[in-house]
């Protein structure tokens, strides 16, 4: 008897995240079961020292082994890996509830691309003060420098139609291919829809993110989302122009 495809993939990447995964797998099979969908949960391994292969394989994941490096690699990894109609990313850290792939679900037909958006009314972020006044600033940025009516670009809690990563030509390796990935799909046509999302402190281990080879990736992807945000291949391309044209830089509100 043939078994069923899959209707949607969770990629997951994980760097020692063993103690993490043992409390976030198990949670996110009783959502996935609850919404009674066929789902294939693939976590990307990039090097891990610990036992995050074998926990997330005790608990039914497909483990993939990352190849090229940096997070952008890892979800590079994911896509390829994924045949899916639907494919959702999130971290293996417990920052992403895994009971909001219901809201997910839920909103799947509003748009190509669903964000789960901290910046929005109803979103929350518990993070430190510093590191939400640099995410404040970086969402503000690409959003006003690009003209893009989208308040959480690096949000990495998504939910992607299969046609919105179709065909996508990716460069960013690191946490940047968030921001590069939405401006890719916007600009190819793709509606981007957010709903508001409670985002959290990690739980065990410490954050991967590197800030000086963090802000040096950040500012090289603008500088190049804003050549193809204002480019011919843009579909609204003439609309994004008016739009920066009437810009006024001003302080984000932190």
């Amino acid at each position: 008897m043939p078994t069923k495809r899959a209707d949607i993939a969770v990629i997951i990447p994980a760097l020692n995240e063993c103690e993490n995964l043992n409390l976030l797998l198990p949670a996110l099979k009783r959502v996935l079961a609850g919404l009674d969908l066929a789902a294939e949960v693939i976590v990307i391994d990039g090097g891990s020292g610990d036992f995050t292969r074998e926990v997330a394989a005790h608990w039914g994941a497909r483990v993939i082994t990352q190849r090229e490096p940096g997070y952008g690699g890892a979800l590079i990894a994911g896509f390829k890996a994924a045949t899916t109609p639907f494919v959702v990313t999130m971290d293996a850290d417990l920052s992403h509830c895994p009971a909001f792939l219901r809201d997910f679900w839920q909103h799947r037909d509003r748009a190509e691309v669903i964000i789960a958006s901290r910046y929005i009314r109803g979103g929350t972020a518990e993070m430190s003060k510093f590191r939400l006044m640099l995410s404040r600033i970086l969402n503000y940025s690409y959003s006003r420098l690009l003209a893009l009516p989208i308040h959480d670009l690096s949000s990495g809690f998504r939910l992607y139609h299969r046609t919105a990563l179709s065909e996508l030509v990716l460069q960013a390796r690191d946490f940047d291919i968030q921001e590069e990935i939405l401006v890719r799909a916007y600009v190819k046509g793709s509606r981007v829809y957010e709903i508001p999302f409670g985002y959290r402190p990690r739980g065990s281990g410490n954050s991967h993110i590197r800030l000086l080879k963090f802000g040096w990736s950040f500012l090289k992807t603008l500088k190049r989302m804003r050549d193809l945000r204002f480019s011919e291949k843009c579909s609204d391309q003439k609309v994004a122009l008016a739009a920066w044209s009437s810009v006024k830089i001003s302080s984000p509100q932190i």
